[in-house]
């Protein structure tokens, strides 16, 4: 099998907005998890207009207030960071979690020149220290003690205590060629960014094939994707809403940009739900606009998930 073969109605990965006062935060945090989300991710930046809370640090605090739920980061730039002390921090998520971690890693995307700069870097070498990073983060969880010397950091006798019972799984996200051959050479999982299902496949498509010239197995690849959302009760709401983000973002709306995102009533999410299903995503992590995230993650418990829950019961996957 391979995958991009249908797996029915993907699981639900809940991403948190940049900053929510705790008030916001954690109800919407307990109402995910006692609600049937799989997974809670964290998003990264440093430097924004917008009120923009650490990762690491919220990944911390997640791991401290949720004990089912897989918890990850959606993604982070980790070529902007000290590869050692990251690895410590995942691993420190890790141990206090008890072993849901996921490492989603990407480039940092459109705010990438100037959060590089802040350590020192171009935008020009973060493929290649990406590359070298992933690698060196996996030896520092597996092993006693490490020494690296790469192109673009060294250490000698590194020792990270305790090294992680439960491995890390490293999902590799992003929407190009080059993160496609990232996630078929090196990922545990890939994150595809802002496509819809049929562009879900042909990413999917594209990154087995490059797994396939590493002389990996595509299967072994956990297959998800990432998108932009809103919901509301009645028709229209959620489509306003989120029509307005995208052309404050990006300048375009819901016309140019509406299949990369869920939106809609609680039917209409099941039914994009899945036609990523059928195009192979296993998650579907969805960036929540909305001036009521708890409200809102009720809805989505109370309305979407019984829906996937019994679909996936009636097709016996």
């Amino acid at each position: 099998m391979t995958t991009t073969e249908p797996l029915g109605m993907p699981k639900l990965g809940l991403v948190l907005p940049p900053a929510a006062p705790s008030e916001v935060l954690w109800p919407a945090v307990e109402c995910a998890e006692a609600g049937g989300i799989d997974s809670i991710w964290v998003t990264d930046r440093t430097l924004s207009d917008t009120p923009w809370l650490d990762t690491m640090t919220v990944l911390g605090a997640l791991a401290a207030r949720t004990t089912r739920v897989r918890i990850g980061t959606s993604v982070i730039a980790i070529a902007r960071r000290n590869p050692v002390l990251l690895a410590h921090a995942f691993a420190t998520a890790q141990f206090l979690s008890g072993g849901r971690v996921v490492a989603g890693i990407g480039l940092g995307g459109a705010a990438a020149p100037v959060e590089y700069a802040l350590c020192g870097m171009t935008t020009a070498e973060r493929a290649a220290v990406t590359d070298e990073y992933i690698g060196l983060m996996r030896r520092l969880w597996t092993e006693e003690t490490i020494t690296h010397a790469g192109p673009s950091y060294s250490c000698d006798d590194v020792q990270l205590r305790p090294l992680p019972e439960v491995p890390i799984p490293v999902w590799v996200g992003g929407y190009t060629p080059p993160a496609y051959r990232r996630a078929g050479r090196y990922g545990d999982g890939f994150l595809s960014a802002m496509v819809g299902p049929a562009g879900f496949r042909a990413a999917m498509d594209q990154v087995s094939a490059e797994a396939v010239t590493a002389g990996r197995d595509p299967a072994d690849i956990y297959p998800a994707a990432y998108v932009f959302s809103a919901i509301g009760r009645l028709d229209g709401e959620a489509e306003a809403l989120l029509d307005a983000i995208l052309r404050s973002l990006f300048g375009v709306g819901l016309d140019v940009m509406g299949d990369g995102c869920l939106y809609g009533t609680p039917d209409r999410w099941v039914d994009t739900l899945g036609r990523f299903g059928e195009a192979g995503a296993r998650t579907v992590n969805f960036l929540l606009f909305t001036g009521d995230l708890a409200g809102d993650v009720e809805l989505i418990t109370s309305a979407v998930v019984p829906q996937t829950t019994e679909r996936v019961r009636l097709a016996g996957v």
